[in-house]
């Protein structure tokens, strides 16, 4: 059987330079061993990493790191422990704005494979590159520890540093959905720790059928706009079309473009620029033949603990436009419309209480299971 690379992990990256407050804020390493665990999607007999300083000032410099099988928390399992190099280094430094793809590593993954990435950052890193949002624990430790099965000191870190993907070298017909998006994607409101954000279930979902998800949602992310994150029609091709093997991808983007400006003293977007974006998106999409499938805009009613302003007449009327528009195109091959999978029929404005997390915006676990079966029921062939 003939294999190739594909993308089996992906973690969008976010600038720690962002003008906007976030909850889990941006931070560097000095003399410091970072461990990261992520789940991978799909199976392969080799894997390789990809490292990012995309949104740094100076050249970031990683001393040694080793990948491992995960056991629990900061512990990895014994035998497991393997070098990662570049171009047969231990060492690599990664220039301002450029990404390193490791030296292949003899590790074989399965569906559902736990690993864990140990760095050493010896020289300080500045302000990293993160995904705000990793809803996996990470942990921190004095010194070089890399190669500990048991972390020292573990200091939990809840955001995801440099680490932009993995690839594992794989059956080549697999198929590999891409899942774009804002919080929703990327799992802000499901259980941390769990693997219950809508793009793993779907993984799981489609394991029979041995296609990898990768998880590209940043929260806050907006299709239009910067901050969180750079905007979805910027860094779709760095985000989906670079990705090695990406058959698929699953537009879940508008939310906040529709919330946000009310929230933030912003003049409101028309649904005609929304529908312009996402109809840019499908087309380069279909250039790299992939198939596009696009998802409606959830319901936010009440969406108060965002702040005041988002959830508005005007954002509301918006939101219907768009969704009118979404449910009749042509532009994308499928639809997965998630309003109608999450909304309350006594209130369709609104989130079901069932799949509500408590902050009217944010698909529970059960919401992110419902989002996940709607997704796989409209993936097409």
């Amino acid at each position: 059987m003939t294999s190739h690379w594909t993308a089996a992990f992906r973690s969008a990256p976010v600038s720690p330079h962002e003008p906007m407050p976030l909850i889990h804020p941006p931070r560097g390493f000095h003399d410091q061993t970072l461990r990261q665990v992520v789940r991978l999607s799909g199976t392969g007999t080799r894997l390789r990493v990809r490292l990012g300083n995309l949104y740094g000032k100076d050249p970031l410099t990683i001393a040694r790191i080793r990948v491992a099988a995960h056991r629990s928390a900061a512990t990895i399992v014994p035998g497991t422990d393997t070098a990662v190099t570049f171009g047969g280094a231990h060492q690599v430094t990664i220039p301002p704005g450029q990404e390193a793809i490791s030296d292949p590593v003899d590790l074989t993954t399965t569906p559902d494979t736990d690993l864990v990435l140990s760095s050493y950052h010896a020289a300080a890193t500045g302000p990293a590159d993160y995904h705000p949002f990793a809803l996996q624990t990470g942990y921190l430790s004095p010194g070089d520890a890399v190669s500990h099965t048991d972390l020292p000191q573990p200091e939990p870190v809840e955001s995801r540093f440099f680490l932009t993907g993995i690839d594992v070298l794989g059956p080549a017909d697999r198929p590999v959905v891409a899942a774009f998006g804002d919080s929703i994607t990327d799992g802000v409101g499901t259980t941390p720790g769990t693997h219950r954000r809508y793009p793993d279930l779907l993984a799981r979902r489609l394991h029979p059928a041995g296609a990898a998800v990768l998880n590209l949602g940043i929260a806050g992310n907006r299709l239009l706009s910067d901050v969180f994150g750079e905007r979805g029609t910027t860094r779709f091709d760095r985000d989906v079309l670079t990705a090695p093997g990406v058959t698929h991808v699953v537009v879940q983007l508008g939310l906040n473009d529709i919330g946000l400006p009310g929230m933030l003293d912003q003049p409101p977007l028309r649904a005609a620029d929304l529908i312009a974006g996402l109809s840019a998106l499908a087309t380069r999409a279909r250039r790299h033949e992939i198939r596009p499938i696009i998802a409606t805009v959830t319901p936010f009613a009440g969406a108060a603990a965002a702040g005041p302003g988002f959830d508005t007449p005007q954002a509301q009327h918006t939101r219907r436009q768009l969704n009118q528009w979404i449910r009749a195109n042509d532009a994308y091959d499928a639809v997965a419309d998630l309003d109608q999978a999450l909304r309350d029929p006594t209130a369709p404005a609104a989130l079901h209480p069932d799949y509500d997390s408590g902050d009217h915006i944010h698909p529970n676990d059960a919401g992110a299971q419902a989002i996940a079966d709607t997704v796989a029921d409209a993936l097409p062939a």
